[in-house]
């Protein structure tokens, strides 16, 4: 299968109708798809999945509704029509295939799925195909089972790593995806039919030995637990819609918890700039007091000014006075040393005697001093009476008030300032988020923490029913055996027909064994190979497969690797669906949506060259954060035959340009 050309009209992002046309050439079969997120690049792989099934797929592997595939700005200018049309070649015929949309003739707005018209139109070689052959058709090159496997985006690939968690819901529901692709459910659907066989002719056989003499008893505990396999059974689709029910509300309370995330995180922002401004009015009002209890105090330092001077004036007079009283004091120690040196004439240093010319030059000496001593005026008084005057004037100190103030107003500028920017940011979210219902979110999240705890409840519950299930029917072959080997029983024809089934459901089931063992045989072996290609160590043995499809990677010893990084993961999954992907079907397109986010350049470059090798076509839909044109497409860049970025034109709209790299 390739595909030739995809055209749209007002599909999701694209407004209006935008064309691309698929590289056809063998040598050249890889098309890249630049754009940024959000821009339209998982809508293409979407455009693809509803022209081929009338389906687009979301978050969850949710559909997308009719309402929500139309553009928006189409919409609102009144055109609700949306088409797709593709035109692809396979074995040996080119087809044509449109699918069209349109809001009914009595429909204003429409609202959901069912207020659209839908049509689907299928040429063969440029013959038309009847409606009713349309699916069928399709269903031959590409069924829809398999599409997850050529039309997959990177949140994939960590849907796969679930399979290594042996008993994860995940992990089983995958598992039974990828038995529907392989085949496995056809002979899964003849068994549980031949199951159906069973109880009926369980139940006829129970009837038709109650009326045989001397076998009531065994009639009786057949029928007993034929009643106890139907309520149990009972029990388990009840347990199961449960489940189902609870899984599709938890998700849909995921997905409207992830549309409103931003309001949350807004809500959050919104709180903390909410304690900001009380803050900051708090800073606003302690300052102000301050500022008046300043300007309360600045007349001090008015008078401060002003008594400067005479302050200034009193401690030299101080200083001066101070120092004369020291001057004082020296006189009076240097007359009493004189005076003892005259009165005893002997030197108190040396102990000589005291010649009659040195005490007389002493004697005079002494006179000069005591001359000098009774000039001196006493001071004391005057040096109280100062030190008063300037203990009252330190009384009258200024406070700094200006240089405070000056303080005071540049914070008070600065937090009327971020009070002003504090309040645009608080007015700016609660437009961004009037309306919303902050506290529905935050009830929503609780409620999906509580589906989530009652999936496992019910899933626990459902594994114990189906082991009483189990257990019942061990009981009822025991005792069909015992039936059996009694004469009376076993001429009977109900009794024959109950052995033959039961003998037939044994060998669907052995059958569906042996296939699910061929088929992960094949598997592992594809998927093998595909890893030996990619991967960057060339030491490892390779992959070992388990019942759940899971793939473990083999060291060179023969022991499997506990710890894979990221990048690891992302090889073992891209491996196991180019196992898949060549089991379940013949080469044909493969369309990946942002695949390499956690791969090293080395990773890319061989994954680059060995996918182009194994499909019919490789599209990459990549932004710039995984693919850098000029560096990371040196290994493929020969093989590419288009390239296309995605430009945004408005936030609702994109258009789709054709590039040379």
């Amino acid at each position: 299968m390739k595909l030739h050309k995809l055209t749209m009209l007002n599909f999701m992002p694209y407004y209006g109708e935008i064309a691309l046309d698929f590289p056809t050439d063998e040598q050249q079969n890889v098309m890249i798809v630049f754009g940024d997120n959000m821009r339209g690049k998982t809508s293409l792989l979407n455009a693809l999945r509803w022209g081929f099934y009338g389906k687009a797929i979301g978050r969850h592997s949710r559909t997308i509704g009719l309402q929500d595939i139309v553009n928006k700005d189409a919409a609102g200018a009144g055109n609700w029509k949306v088409q797709v049309f593709i035109q692809f070649e396979a074995n040996g015929y080119k087809y044509d295939l449109r699918r069209t949309a349109d809001r009914r003739a009595n429909v204003a707005i429409p609202m959901r799925p069912e207020d659209f018209t839908t049509s689907v139109h299928l040429t063969k070689d440029g013959a038309a195909v009847s409606g009713d052959q349309v699916r069928p058709e399709i269903d031959q090159i590409a069924p829809e089972q398999i599409s997850r496997f050529f039309l997959f985006d990177g949140e994939l690939l960590q849907e796969y790593e679930s399979l290594l968690i042996e008993g994860s819901e995940e992990g089983r529901q995958i598992k039974e995806a990828i038995e529907d692709v392989l085949g496995v459910p056809a002979l899964i659907k003849g068994r549980a039919e031949l199951g159906s066989i069973l109880k009926q002719a369980t139940k006829s056989q129970t009837q038709e030995l109650q009326q045989v003499q001397g076998l009531e008893k065994q009639a009786a505990n057949q029928r007993d637990l034929t009643s106890r396999q139907d309520a149990l059974e009972r029990d388990r689709d009840t347990l199961q819609q449960k489940l189902d029910t609870t899984r599709k509300t938890r998700t849909q309370l995921e997905d409207d918890l992830d549309a409103s995330a931003s309001v949350l995180a807004q809500k959050a922002k919104l709180d903390g700039l909410r304690t900001t401004r009380t803050g900051l009015e708090t800073t606003i009002k302690q300052r102000d007091l301050d500022r008046r209890s300043l300007l309360g105090e600045a007349w001090q330092d008015l008078l401060d000014a002003r008594l400067s001077a005479n302050r200034s004036a009193l401690e030299e007079q101080q200083r001066q006075l101070t120092q004369e009283v020291r001057k004082q004091a020296t006189l009076e120690q240097k007359s009493r040393q004189l005076q003892d040196l005259v009165d005893r004439g002997v030197c108190p240093t040396c102990g000589q005697t005291v010649d009659a010319d040195h005490n007389h030059s002493f004697g005079a000496t002494l006179g000069a001093l005591q001359i000098e001593m009774a000039k001196a005026v006493d001071t004391t008084n005057q040096l109280q009476s100062i030190a008063a005057q300037l203990a009252a004037l330190s009384k009258v100190r200024g406070v700094g008030a200006g240089v405070r103030i000056r303080e005071i107003d540049r914070d008070l500028k600065r937090a009327f300032v971020d009070l002003q920017k504090t309040e645009n940011d608080i007015a700016s979210i609660e437009d961004e988020i009037s309306g919303q219902d902050t506290a529905e979110l935050a009830r929503k999240r609780i409620l999906k923490d509580e589906a989530i705890k009652e999936e496992g409840r019910l899933q626990g519950d459902i594994e114990r029913v189906k082991k009483d299930i189990d257990k019942v029917r061990h009981e009822l072959t025991v005792a069909q055996k015992a039936i059996e080997g009694l004469g009376a029983a076993r001429s009977r024809r109900s009794t024959t027909k109950v052995a033959v089934t039961q003998g037939l459901e044994r060998i669907f089931a052995a059958s569906i064994e042996k296939l699910r063992d061929r088929l992960r045989g094949r598997v592992q072996t594809l998927a093998n190979d595909a890893f030996r290609r990619m991967t960057t160590q060339k030491n490892y043995r390779g992959l070992e497969i388990n019942s759940n499809y899971g793939l473990s990677i083999i060291d060179d010893v023969g022991r499997k690797v506990t710890v894979r990084s990221a990048g690891a993961e992302q090889v073992v999954a891209l491996s196991l669906i180019d196992g898949l992907n060549r089991t379940g079907r013949s080469v044909g397109p493969v369309i990946m949506d942002t695949p390499f986010g956690r791969l090293d350049l080395k990773h890319r470059d061989n994954i680059l060259s060995y996918l182009p090798e194994v499909t019919s076509q490789f599209v990459l839909l990549v932004h710039s954060g995984e693919i850098r044109p000029d560096t990371d497409l040196s290994s493929v860049k020969p093989r590419i035959g288009f390239a296309y970025q995605i430009v945004e034109v408005s936030p609702t709209r994109s258009k789709i340009e054709r590039v040379s790299l």
